[in-house]
């Protein structure tokens, strides 16, 4: 044993008998024992020592395993529970599809499970190629003040090497400086220890999530980096899930809208396929224009080939109507079926000359749908001249397409009431002449028996040539004789009950703008002649 132990252990013990226990075949410790109470150790004592030895050894080596087992239980009990926790928050964030849900829940899950007193989510933001913080937690505080904004850049030249930082490591934290300008500030500001990065394909950064110190104040265990690493590859399949979903959805979105377009246009060409007349059907379309697709300044104008200008029908602006665009070089396109755009407001006065442009008012610019049919040669109808709309931009491809069709529809449309006007022109009775011998008739009986005639002349104030006075259609289903001899007049041969007469005339016209006058044989005409010399 001299070769073992100092000489002066050995005899101050006295020892004469050493046992060794050994541990996974090594020294764990030793027994020094000196003689029997009685006697030396004999061969049988020697037996019995080593029959001890082996039960000592025996019993070390089962207490080491019964430990090893019991620390290899409450590790694998941790992995169960991280791997129910994974299962059931991946769960959570796979069925998340809002994106500021989804930052919430997963600052939520990284605190919950590594139990981080300060955790905080950054994600990177395409339009402003930045990292945001979009989520930020502090479990001492729930009720802190507002978030901050705070953004990033990536200096896209610098690859971390590992997927998790510690920031106690001075390299690591400056490695992280020098990745994100800022970063210092943010660290501080979300009391980082550990960045878990967030990768994308092609190892490209999405995010990370900072972890501060555990809640307890105990270091992180390595079964929580595992735990993180694994929460990671999951926060990033439940973002591309979602940002892939809330694509799907804008295009859905996207689809239905220019679906609700179609129908109203569907609709509009109904609508504009059942109007009568050309005034209507001007009044229908610009209605719709108003109504469906938000257009808030806007007039439709007919072409006239006598004069070359355009005649404004309807406007949005009553103030507008009846007005004149002369046909200048800048609208000569028009003609040729191309759509006119200016999108300064300011420049408007080029295309439809000043006194348009200051009478329109505000507006956003100018675009001009032409409304032409192909034949032999573009016959140029008219134009569909918007200058505002509530939503979008004038130039927007989509709002043209939908302008430009509607203009298509209505040209040939226009184009066939314009000729059937042209037909009843030319197959309408001359009243005016009919008038005159009806009334050159009347006036040769008066003379014969002495009979009592008056002429009731009604002059509309509102009536133009483009629009034609409405008093023959009022007064045709109260009183005979009624004669309409020009836009604006129309006659009344009145043979009996004069006042009566006279006062329903006048009653039946009272909401309009219009003067009466009476015209009695032998006071203001006696024959045909004198009558036609009345003014």
């Amino acid at each position: 044993m001299e070769q073992y132990f100092d000489a002066s252990i050995l005899d101050a013990l006295d020892a004469t008998v050493m046992l060794p226990l050994a541990l996974e075949n090594k020294l764990h410790g030793f027994f020094l024992l000196s003689r029997r109470i009685s006697a030396e150790f004999n061969d049988s004592d020697i037996l019995v020592c080593e029959t001890l030895m082996n039960l000592f050894n025996n019993s070390l080596e089962n207490c080491n395993r019964l430990q090893r087992l019991q620390v290899s239980n409450q590790d694998l009990d941790e992995k169960i529970f991280n791997l129910f926790a994974i299962n059931q928050s991946a769960k959570a964030m796979l069925s998340e599809h809002n994106l500021n849900d989804l930052y919430s829940l997963a600052v939520d899950v990284f605190s919950e499970l590594t139990q981080s007193a300060h955790t905080g989510f950054i994600l990177y933001n395409n339009s402003s190629e930045k990292y945001l913080l979009r989520a930020y937690r502090n479990v001492f505080d729930n009720k802190s003040a507002k978030m901050e904004n705070i953004a990033v850049t990536n200096n896209s030249k610098i690859i971390p090497n590992n997927q998790i930082f510690d920031l106690s490591d001075d390299s690591q934290r400056e490695l992280f400086c020098r990745m994100f300008n800022g970063g210092d500030g943010l660290l501080s500001y979300l009391h980082a220890k550990y960045v878990v990065f967030i990768f994308g394909e092609n190892k490209k950064i999405l995010g990370f999530v900072t972890l501060g110190q555990t809640v307890t104040g105990n270091t992180y265990k390595m079964s929580a980096f595992e735990l993180v690493d694994s929460l990671a590859s999951y926060t990033y399949i439940a973002l591309s899930n979602a940002m892939h979903i809330g694509k799907v959805n804008d295009q859905k979105q996207l689809l239905q809208e220019k679906l609700e377009r179609m129908i109203t246009l569907n609709r509009i060409s109904k609508n504009i396929n059942s109007a009568l007349d050309s005034n209507t059907l001007i009044e229908l379309a610009l209605e719709t224009l108003c109504v469906s697709f938000g257009v808030q300044n806007a007039m439709i104008a007919l072409y006239d080939e006598s004069i070359d200008c355009l005649n404004v029908s309807k406007a949005t602006d009553l103030s507008m109507l009846n007005s004149v665009i002369q046909m200048t070089p800048a609208l000569e396109p028009l003609k040729r079926g191309s759509t006119l755009f200016e999108a300064a407001s300011e420049n408007l006065a080029d295309l439809l000359g000043e006194d348009i442009a200051v009478a329109v008012g505000e507006n956003s610019g100018g675009l001009i749908i032409p409304m032409t049919l192909d034949r032999y040669e573009t016959v140029f109808i008219g134009a569909i001249i918007i200058m505002k709309i509530q939503t979008g931009t004038l130039s927007d491809e989509e709002n043209t397409l939908v302008f430009q069709t509607i203009a298509n529809h209505m040209s040939p449309l226009i184009d066939g009431f314009k000729n059937l006007e042209k037909q009843q022109n030319l197959l309408k009775p001359d009243t005016a002449k009919i008038f005159t011998n009806d009334l050159e008739y009347q006036n040769e009986q008066c003379m014969q028996f002495d009979f009592d005639l008056e002429i009731i002349r009604v002059n509309d104030n509102y009536a133009t040539p483009y629009e034609v006075s409405e008093v023959p259609k009022i007064l045709a289903n109260i009183i005979q004789n009624v004669y309409p001899v020009s836009f604006n007049r129309t006659e009344i041969i009145v043979t009996h009950d004069f006042e009566y007469n006279y006062t329903l005339i006048k009653n039946s016209l009272h909401d309009k703008n219009i003067e009466i006058i009476k015209l009695s044989y032998k006071n203001e005409f006696t024959d045909i002649a004198s009558f036609l010399a009345i003014k």
